[in-house]
């Protein structure tokens, strides 16, 4: 079909100048400027089968900076189509649209502008959990689509941190998801971003909030995730108030020492790196526990030098 393809564009082109219009950007814009007020009558009711979203689809992409100007409709659209109740297929177009957009840096500077809307209306519906598994792959997909916006600072900090509670709570049910691994991971990445991002509005309470499944994840049966969840520890250890808390710090401390014991040497040299970050907070509380758990570890030469390390923090 490729052949085809490019023959259509063409010919769109051709009727695109034949018509004193710039370009053929300009005339699917044209076209979906007439055609949103007749979707805006039936969107809601639309299925996999319907013909108009992909009329739909097809006219938002290929407009480019045109659907600026449409921006509240076509996103009332696509929140309205990714509702749990809607099909498959269309939630995972409606998707896979958000990404496209998420992608094109012409359109940046407007998603910044409506960064908490796409937040609330779109990913956060799709990223919670819901049974059967074709919601694995919706749940991947709005996992993405958050990374992205994250990466790209495509959403104000202070707006992002007004979601963080419901935000880590949905992400709990991606951490904890038994049986799909890639979810599991992706989410610890977006822990990292978010410990990254929000630097400058966590307070005690934000990590006291995160570092219980950080935990849990150390124990994950994936060797990537537990590495990816040490290089989350190294954000969280950077940035943790300091003093943090007694109680808290000595059950975190205790937890990943344990690991240090682990067979796989690439798992050690990471809680190594960890554990190294974490003797900047509480370095006296550190040093306390290094200590102790040298007498019952199976590597004590590497609590030895740990220890070393904190001591000279002091």
């Amino acid at each position: 079909m490729a052949g085809h393809v490019k023959r259509v564009d063409q010919c769109i082109t051709d009727l695109a100048t034949n018509c004193d219009i710039a370009t053929s950007s300009d005339l699917f814009s044209i076209e979906l400027s007439a055609l949103l007020d007749e979707m805006q009558e039936d969107y809601e009711a639309w299925d996999k089968h319907t013909p108009d979203r992909f009329i739909f689809d097809m006219l938002v992409r290929r407009a480019d900076t045109a659907v600026v100007d449409h921006w509240e409709t076509i996103l009332m659209i696509i929140a309205s189509n990714i509702d749990h109740d809607k099909d498959y297929e269309l939630r995972m177009d409606m998707l896979s649209l958000t990404e496209h957009f998420l992608m094109q840096k012409s359109l940046h500077s407007t998603i910044v502008f409506y960064g908490e809307i796409i937040l609330k209306m779109i990913l956060l519906p799709t990223l919670a959990w819901r049974v059967g598994k074709p919601n694995v792959s919706i749940r991947k997909g709005s996992i993405v689509c958050l990374i992205k916006m994250i990466e790209q600072a495509l959403v104000d900090p202070e707006k992002l941190y007004g979601c963080n509670k419901q935000l880590v709570t949905v992400l709990k049910c991606c951490l904890d998801d038994d049986f799909a691994s890639d979810i599991r991971f992706a989410a610890v990445v977006v822990c990292r971003h978010l410990l990254t991002y929000l630097t400058e509005l966590y307070d005690k309470d934000d990590y006291d909030l995160i570092y219980p499944e950080l935990l849990k994840r150390l124990d994950d049966a994936q060797d990537a995730i537990r590495i990816e969840t040490c290089r989350v520890f190294e954000v969280f250890f950077d940035h943790l108030p300091n003093p943090w808390s007694s109680s808290l710090y000595e059950y975190t401390i205790k937890t990943i020492f344990v690991h240090l014991d682990d067979p796989s040497e690439q798992i050690q040299h990471a809680i190594i790196t960890v554990l190294e970050k974490a003797a900047r907070v509480q370095t006296q509380d550190f040093i306390t526990q290094s200590a102790d758990f040298a007498r019952k570890s199976a590597r004590p030469a590497l609590c030895k030098s740990l220890t070393d390390y904190a001591q000279q923090l002091k």
